[in-house]
């Protein structure tokens, strides 16, 4: 087998600690030649090393390097481009495992040489492997229609991708919809908001709502979605709100919902007249636009085809009711942040009035920030965008209630980035705002009387109502351990309205570059089974971490596209049944033979040295 050898000196840090010219002796024993460089990896360096292999025309090469996790990628391409199969390549790492961690020259030469052996007569094992070209579907499906799931369908849409938007709601937006501002600058959620919505409903976007995913099998590039759509009975693309339908209804069964976006009318089947049987169709005639109302919508299951889903359904709330000493649930005007938020919207229920349920101004409102956060009996971590509504809560009450008073009752105070810090700043000067530091929720303790009353170390603080700053708690997904499945915004911690338009925006990036071909290309070195030694077992199932086993005719076949080589099923296999390509027992066992076979050398005295 015609064998080269490629030798790194990298500017001294390998050859100025080592016996390089006896090195080189010791190898030119065991294969036909060998070359040296200053520094492999520089750009004309790459040049001479492809047309050298292009010329020599090795069946295999070794290359004495650094490590592989730093420049194992050069090599790979060196190697293509140079027309020798990239898998039949082995790196010796000799500069961390040899030169930066042996001080004695000679020893360091030795070990040298012992791991080239090693590579040497594992690479005489060694066969020639392809790269994987495999055929994908392009189209994308989106779980969830908040801000970031709008803005990943509308960054792969205008990127000439089929896209699938599936929100179980009714409507787009996602929680931001509720809120009437933003921090910190206080602008306005629905103006934020309504662009994109307008957006999505005005592209190319398949919109499902009232939806829901029911099952999710396949792989990477071929996954297959049953996706539940129950009727709405109003396209969401054609209505236009006008509520012309609301006005003639005759029994309030169809009306326009301001906070909903888009604005559009939504029907209450237990009211509606044909739903009973009854012959009316009046919101029909009376709607300017065509089709935009279709009471013969029926729920329908259907299965689709796509590459890649993005999981962007968001976070919820620690349900508040399992403190009980904080009288969620338990007394009026105790609110948690969500509630809140509708309380301070003038679309809201109170229409942006701030009243206890008597109807009454609050003289004093209380804040619990870290309602179950930083708790280990809880959630152990930061919800990290609490401070910052709850300071907002504070800013937008200060403004409509100027002689309240407001408490902050805090365990940490969390302000990250430049903007963050200007609404507490703003609070900590206001003279009616006070911030009580406690240290376990169990401390405070809250009953009513006349009010509402916090204690709190022997004191009391009478509130009028009790706002709680809950732990937030990404959604657990059903299909988490799927292959294929990209998760974005809140579903993987709690972010702001930014950082989730952000996250969409890189993580549909990642998709575009993974599969705009309508192609994969995949490493070969996954799992192959020998089904003559195979007993069916099941143990590689339980045991793969990306589910890339799965049976078939009471048998394990494998999914390439989903295997990434991680080797976890060939150690598990009982029968031995299981090799992973570039990695076999063979390849490993005779490369710590060649390894051995080295050390015994000197151990018996060999003259090598």
């Amino acid at each position: 087998m015609h064998i080269g050898v490629i030798f790194c000196k990298c500017a001294g840090q390998i050859s100025g600690k080592i016996l390089s010219e006896k090195l080189k002796d010791l190898i030119l024993k065991e294969v036909e030649w060998i070359e040296e460089f200053e520094l492999a990896c520089a750009d004309e360096t790459q040049k001479e090393i492809t047309n050298l292999i292009k010329n020599r025309k090795p069946e295999g090469l070794i290359i004495l390097v650094c490590s592989p996790h730093n420049k194992g990628s050069i090599f790979h391409e060196i190697s293509k481009n140079a027309e020798i199969n990239p898998y039949m390549v082995n790196l010796v790492n000799v500069r961390e495992h040899v030169a930066w961690v042996t001080k004695d020259k000679k020893s360091a030469t030795f070990k040298a040489y012992a791991l080239l052996k090693g590579a040497l007569e594992r690479l005489k094992k060694q066969k020639p492997l392809f790269d994987m070209e495999i055929p994908v579907s392009t189209d994308i499906l989106i779980i969830g229609a908040g801000v970031a799931g709008i803005n990943a369908g509308l960054t792969l849409s205008k990127a000439g991708k089929k896209v699938y938007l599936i929100e179980k709601e009714f409507s787009l937006g996602g929680k931001v919809v509720k809120y009437e501002k933003l921090f910190p600058d206080l602008s306005c959620a629905p103006c934020f908001v309504h662009p994109m919505v307008e957006e999505v409903l005005n592209s190319q976007i398949d919109l499902r709502l009232n939806s829901e995913i029911k099952e999710l099998k396949g792989y990477f590039g071929n996954i297959y979605a049953t996706v539940n759509t129950k009727p709405i009975y109003i396209n969401p693309k054609k209505c236009i709100g006008c509520s012309e339908c609301e006005k003639a209804c005759p029994t309030g069964a169809i009306k326009v919902e301001p906070m909903s976006l888009p604005a559009i009318a939504k029907i209450d089947t237990d009211k509606c007249l044909p739903f009973k049987g009854q012959d009316c169709h009046i919101c029909i005639k009376e709607c300017p636009v065509t089709d935009a109302i279709n009471l013969n919508d029926i729920p329908r299951d259907e299965i689709i085809n796509i590459g890649a889903v993005v999981l962007a359904t968001g976070f919820k709330l620690l349900d508040c009711k399992i403190f009980p000493n904080l009288g969620y649930g338990k007394f009026q005007n105790v609110y948690n942040s969500l509630e809140f938020e509708d309380l301070l919207n003038s679309e809201g229920h109170s229409k942006g009035e701030v009243l206890t349920e008597n109807g009454e101004i609050p003289e004093t409102i209380g804040i619990i920030h870290c309602v179950g956060s930083l708790e280990e009996k809880y959630k152990p971590y930061c919800s990290r965008i609490c401070c910052q509504y709850a300071f907002k809560f504070n800013r937008i009450l200060r403004q409509n209630l100027p002689e309240t008073t407001i408490i902050h009752f805090v365990k940490e105070i969390v302000l990250p980035g430049k903007k963050a810090y200007e609404l507490y700043f703003k609070a900590k000067r206001d003279p009616k705002v006070k911030i009580i530091r406690y240290e376990n929720l169990e401390d405070l303790l809250v009953q009513q009387k006349n009010s509402l009353i916090i204690k709190h170390r022997n004191k009391k603080y009478p509130l009028d109502i009790l706002v709680l700053c809950p732990a937030i708690i990404s959604e657990n997904p059903v299909f988490n351990t799927m292959g294929g499945i990209f998760f974005t915004g809140s579903i993987k911690e709690a972010m702001t309205v930014e950082e989730s338009i952000t996250d969409a925006i890189s993580i549909s990036g990642k998709i575009l570059s993974e599969l705009h071909e309508g192609k994969i290309t995949k490493s070969p070195t996954i799992t192959k089974i020998d089904y003559n030694k195979c007993t069916g077992c099941g143990i590689c199932i339980a045991q793969c971490p990306y589910r890339a086993i799965e049976i078939e005719m009471k048998k394990p076949k494998l999914i390439d596209t989903l295997c990434e080589g991680c080797g976890i099923c060939v150690a598990g296999c009982p029968a031995k049944a299981m090799e992973l390509e570039g990695f076999t027992s063979e390849q490993l066992i005779t490369e710590i033979d060649g390894i051995l076979n080295a050390l015994r050398r000197i151990e018996n005295g060999s003259n090598c040295f």
